[in-house]
């Protein structure tokens, strides 16, 4: 169990790397024609914070640094499907195609999402909040990871309410939108397991994935209040603009 959480770590750890990789270019390509983008710049440093998270967290178990639990396999199989739903989009949006693809209607596996999320949370807040009393050795690694619990969850709350706000004048759903959706929520939970587990005393002190931890608090920071300020207008970024051109496009010619 141990070696296959850490290659899905390091799985993880590198397509997260690469969103980054192919936003900056992006940016740089978009530069002069289209100026600077909050989304891109906060983008780029998620991708640059969460995937070496992830890979450094990855090669630890592999090297035997660390001895995966179950809640860790869960949680980081139940974010993996969306994290690489997204990452293939992007590839074919890199490479000039369309990057999303639209569902009419509200198909069952839509509808169960509210569901299947509240199940899993319950049952993560459940298995923790019954551990009895946990260790306070390691809260330098733990108090990072508390706070991306709280700042991802935040960034999912109101990426979910985009996708819902867009829903009726789109009449369907986004598959790119509710991939990234899906992401923070489900890797809020992997900080989650990952503390509990540093609290109990399975992972040890890991100085490299601690300031990774610490430098990911203010690019989530920054991110959410991209997300923020985009979900209440208070400005304008020219990713949101040419997402949503990208969605009329869609619709216009469904």
């Amino acid at each position: 169990m141990t070696t296959t959480v850490g290659v899905l770590n390091i799985v993880l750890g590198l397509v997260y790397c690469q969103y980054g990789t192919m936003t900056l270019i992006e940016m740089r390509r978009h530069w002069s024609t289209m100026g600077f983008s909050h989304f891109g710049a906060a983008w780029i440093a998620m991708a640059f914070t969460c995937g070496p998270h992830h890979f450094v967290h990855g090669l630890h178990l592999l090297t035997a640094r660390g001895n995966a639990g179950p809640l860790d396999l869960v949680a980081v199989l139940i974010g993996f499907p969306a994290g690489v739903v997204w990452f293939a989009l992007r590839v074919e949006a890199y490479a000039g195609g369309a990057g999303d693809r639209f569902v009419r209607g509200n198909p069952v596996w839509v509808l169960a999402l509210p569901t299947l999320a509240g199940v899993y949370v319950t049952a993560i807040v459940t298995i923790v909040a019954g551990a009895g009393r946990l260790g306070s050795a390691h809260l330098a690694a733990v108090v990072p990871n508390v706070l991306l619990i709280v700042i991802y969850s935040t960034i999912g709350y109101y990426l979910i309410r985009t996708q819902i706000a867009n829903r009726r004048p789109l009449n369907g759903w986004s598959v790119s939108g509710l991939a990234l959706a899906v992401i923070f929520p489900t890797c809020a939970m992997m900080h989650a397991v990952y503390a509990y587990y540093a609290l109990s005393g399975r992972y040890g002190p890991a100085v490299h994935t601690t300031v990774i931890d610490w430098l990911a608090v203010p690019a989530g920071l920054y991110f959410l209040w991209v997300v923020q300020a985009l979900f209440h207008g208070s400005f304008r970024d020219w990713n949101r603009g040419a997402a949503i051109r990208a969605a009329a496009q869609r619709v216009a010619g469904a």
